[in-house]
């Protein structure tokens, strides 16, 4: 009853609240939206349910599982201790250690890549739900696709106005693409990166373009660009040089959009690139290299251990070369063969055959070997490498899981998925108006393409690579939509239909 109560409180203000009213949608549109996101999310925990039953590997309970822990703190009318951890103020102590996240399997991530740690957001998104779901899963499920619901909504009044007798199409590519409303709809980091970039545009387009209530979009703009923050930085990183130029191109009316918004892009890598050179130890290129060394570490799996000199991975199937001393201490047997390399030289991997080292080394990662791998280009710390690795980066994001290497279920349907949004892509091409807005395709454009490219660049795991670009899918989708003349399709359409019917009817003449 909690759960369909939230449902109808949610369904309600969507109906009633003037932030869901469109001049051409209807309000039961968004209704049935919103209904369908919550079908998905109750579908997304089935499958994980029903597929992932570890609940320690299932991303959807996993941290779900973690904020209890963090919630015995209001159980124990510990309010205080409550309020540290979901704020993050003076909760970095021994005392929060050994009371909450040392019982948590997933406040401290097995493997670090230098980033925030994105597993305390989604863990302190579900302690603060279960102040009003009593610890009923399904009604974070619905709290989740609410929050991701209304950053859609805001994507949908930001971008609406330019896409004028292209409503229904702009409200069928933000809330009804598959991959999107499945992924976006469970108790997952997804949904709260919806919220962020919906909100994120929607202020921004609001401060340059408006004159409405200035300081409620400030603070919007400042919440959702620290959500995004914490979360997936490298949306931030690329949608601030896209809003950006948009304003800019807008005021001083430029011509030369694509140009301008490729140099400025470009121009902006450089600046980071040389910042990095003075600030860092290493450049932002080495840097680059190292993170992609690590993710493709992680998709094959072993056990990777550390000490003063040396960083070494032992294989998946090799694990009987260590010598455990305590835990998480382990010592490499004599004769044994792994890889390694030097803590002040990350980029030069070294190769033993016959171990003789006999120090001690604590353990930093135990990972399992990923399903569905793919192959992607080595990247050297140089741009030159970059520019060679784009074509099979950009392939692999765009392509990838494909029809032909797609094993599972959710892998064929993302190959069905991936396979259409580039038919549509090529459909809109094909009926290309003669003119269109440029500055709405460009922002589309470079927001979609830097982060298929760093996805590409990155992520050797094919499920992987459908998940991570999901915040960008409707980005990509919107691009096609802006240059589409809809009625070249309707004709092109109509003759291809008539040629099919003239086809039979010769046929049945004969």
């Amino acid at each position: 009853m909690l759960v369909v109560f939230y449902i109808l409180v949610f369904g309600t203000l969507i109906y009633f609240l003037p932030f869901f009213k469109d001049r051409r949608m209807k309000r039961w549109h968004f209704v049935s939206a919103f209904l369908l996101k919550i079908a998905a999310g109750f579908f997304l925990t089935w499958v994980y349910t029903n597929y992932y039953p570890d609940r320690q590997t299932a991303d959807v309970f996993k941290y779900y599982d973690d904020s209890k822990i963090m919630y015995t703190s209001v159980q124990k009318k510990q309010y205080t201790d409550y309020a540290k951890m979901l704020l993050g103020v003076a909760n970095n102590t021994p005392y929060f250690d050994s009371t909450y996240y040392n019982k948590m399997n997933h406040w401290y991530r097995h493997y670090d890549f230098g980033s925030y740690n994105d597993n305390h957001t989604i863990i302190r998104f579900n302690a603060l739900v279960m102040l009003f779901s009593f610890q009923n899963f399904y009604v974070h499920t619905v709290f989740m696709c609410f929050l991701c619901f209304l950053g859609l909504t805001a994507l949908f009044k930001t971008f609406a106005p330019y896409f004028i007798h292209k409503e229904v199409l702009l409200f069928l590519t933000l809330f009804f693409v598959p991959s999107v409303v499945f992924w976006s709809s469970g108790v997952l980091k997804e949904g709260i990166l919806f919220f962020s970039l919906g909100f994120l545009f929607y202020a921004c387009f609001h401060l340059f373009f408006t004159k409405g209530n200035r300081w409620l979009h400030l603070f919007t703009l400042v919440l959702s660009s620290w959500l995004l923050l914490i979360n997936k930085n490298y949306l931030l990183l690329s949608a601030a040089p896209a809003l950006l130029c948009f304003f800019l191109t807008t005021k001083f009316h430029l011509k030369k959009t694509m140009l301008f918004y490729g140099l400025f892009y470009t121009l902006s890598f450089l600046f980071i690139f040389f910042l990095s050179t003075i600030i860092s130890e290493k450049n932002i290129l080495e840097n680059f290299s190292i993170k992609q060394r690590d993710f493709i570490n992680v998709a094959k799996g072993g056990v990777f251990i550390q000490n003063n000199q040396y960083f070494a991975r032992i294989d998946p199937d090799k694990k009987f070369f260590l010598d455990t001393l305590a835990k998480n201490q382990f010592k490499i047997k004599a004769g044994s063969r792994y890889m390694y390399w030097k803590n002040e030289n990350l980029n030069d991997t070294l190769y033993t055959t016959y171990s003789k080292d006999t120090a001690s080394y604590h353990l930093v990662w135990d990972l399992p070997v990923a399903q569905s791998t793919v192959s992607i280009g080595r990247i050297k710390p140089t741009f030159f490498s970059l520019l060679q690795n784009a074509p099979q980066a950009l392939y692999n994001s765009l392509c990838k899981p494909s029809l032909a290497s797609a094993k599972t279920f959710l892998e064929k349907i993302s190959a069905m998925e991936n396979a259409l949004v580039l038919l549509f892509l090529m459909l809109c091409v094909c009926c290309k108006k003669e003119t269109y807005n440029k500055n709405v395709m460009a922002l589309c454009f470079f927001m979609a393409f830097i982060i298929l490219l760093l996805i590409g660049y990155t992520t050797p795991v094919a499920g992987a690579i459908n998940r991570y670009k999901i915040p960008i899918l409707p980005f990509l989708l919107m691009c096609g939509l802006t240059v589409l003349d809809e009625n070249k399709l309707k004709a092109r359409l109509y003759l291809l239909m008539n040629k099919k019917k003239n086809h039979i009817a010769f046929k049945k003449t004969e």
